[in-house]
C-alpha cells in the first residue's frame, strides 16, 4: 500500500481564520499540495455549521457560498470562491450507505464556512469537487467515528479525501479577541486538552476519541458544545486503522482557540 492521505481534521476556527492564514493556513496548502499530487478526485467535508435531523449531503453540481456569521470584517462577506459540487458522487454515496445508513440529498444546501474556509487554503488556486455532511443532531463521538469508517470506504473506493472541519477547542466564553496582541498565555486546559488528544491519536486509540467526553482532560470546558470536536472522530473513523497521524503547526488564537490539525495517512 502506497503512502496516502485518506482522511484530514482540520481546525477552521473562527470566520477571520479565511483571512489569516498563519501557519495553520500556510500547512494546509502543502497539505493540498499533496492531495493534488495523489490525484484527489473530490472531497467529502463533514461540518459543525450545518445541524440536520437526518444525515444529509450537498448535491447541486455547484453550491452557493454561505456566509454564515455575523459583524466580521467586510472583506469576508466579499469572499465567494468558486467551488464545485459533485452532485454524482453524492447520488453513489447515497445509494452506496443505503443498507445501513440513510442519507438525504439536499440540492438547495450551500457550502458553510466549514466547509469552504478550509478549501481556499487546501486549494487557493482552485481544485477538485466537493460535497458537504451534515451533523445529525443527536451524534454522539462513537457515531461520529462510526460513519466516518463507513464514508471512509466508500471514499478510498472513488478516490476521495473525507475531511472532518471543527476545531481542536472550541469555547467561545474563554476568547479574548485582544488576547493574541497583548501576547496573554492561553489557559492551561487548552493545552493539556490538546496533549492528551494528540498521545491519543499517535497511540490510535479510537475508543478513547469516540469517547473523549468522558475521558479527555477538561472535555466540558475545551468544548461546551460537543459540534466542533465530532469532526475529529469522524476523520479519524474514515482513515484505516493503524494509520499514520501527522500533526500540522499548532497556532492557538484569541488565547483559547486551538488551530491544531491532523492528517491521517495510510501505508
Amino acid at each position: 500500500m502506497s503512502h496516502r492521505i485518506d482522511s484530514i481534521f482540520i481546525s477552521h476556527g473562527a470566520p477571520t481564520y479565511a483571512l489569516e492564514p498563519g501557519l495553520p493556513g500556510q500547512a494546509l496548502e502543502q497539505l493540498g499540495q499533496q492531495l493534488l499530487a495523489q490525484n484527489t478526485k473530490a472531497l467529502m467535508v463533514l461540518s459543525p455549521h450545518w445541524r440536520s435531523a437526518k444525515l444529509a449531503v450537498t448535491s447541486h453540481e455547484a453550491p452557493v457560498i454561505v456566509h454564515d456569521f455575523y459583524g466580521f470584517p467586510k472583506e469576508l462577506y466579499e469572499l465567494k470562491p468558486e467551488i464545485c459540487g459533485a452532485p454524482a458522487l453524492a447520488a453513489e454515496l447515497t445509494t452506496s450507505l443505503a443498507e445501513h445508513l440513510t442519507i438525504e440529498l439536499h440540492p438547495q444546501q450551500g457550502f458553510d464556512h466549514g466547509a469552504w474556509v478550509p478549501y481556499v487554503h487546501l486549494f487557493p488556486n482552485g481544485g477538485p469537487p466537493m460535497l458537504q455532511l451534515s451533523m445529525p443532531v443527536d451524534w454522539s463521538g462513537q457515531n461520529a467515528m462510526d460513519v466516518g469508517a463507513a464514508v471512509g470506504r466508500f471514499a478510498r473506493k472513488h478516490g476521495a479525501v473525507v475531511i472532518g472541519s471543527g476545531s481542536l477547542t472550541h469555547n467561545f466564553d474563554d476568547m479574548d479577541l485582544r488576547g493574541d496582541q497583548r501576547g496573554e498565555p492561553a489557559p492551561a486546559y487548552v493545552s493539556e486538552f490538546t496533549g492528551w488528544i494528540q498521545n491519543r491519536l499517535q497511540a490510535d486509540d479510537r475508543n478513547a476519541i469516540a469517547q473523549a467526553e468522558f475521558n479527555a482532560p477538561h472535555f466540558a470546558r475545551a468544548h461546551p458544545d460537543d459540534d466542533h470536536y465530532l469532526p475529529l472522530p469522524f476523520a479519524m473513523g474514515a482513515a484505516w486503522a493503524g494509520s499514520q497521524v501527522q500533526a500540522l503547526p499548532e497556532d492557538v488564537r484569541y488565547n483559547a482557540l486551538s488551530m491544531q490539525s491532523f492528517a491521517f495517512i495510510s501505508g
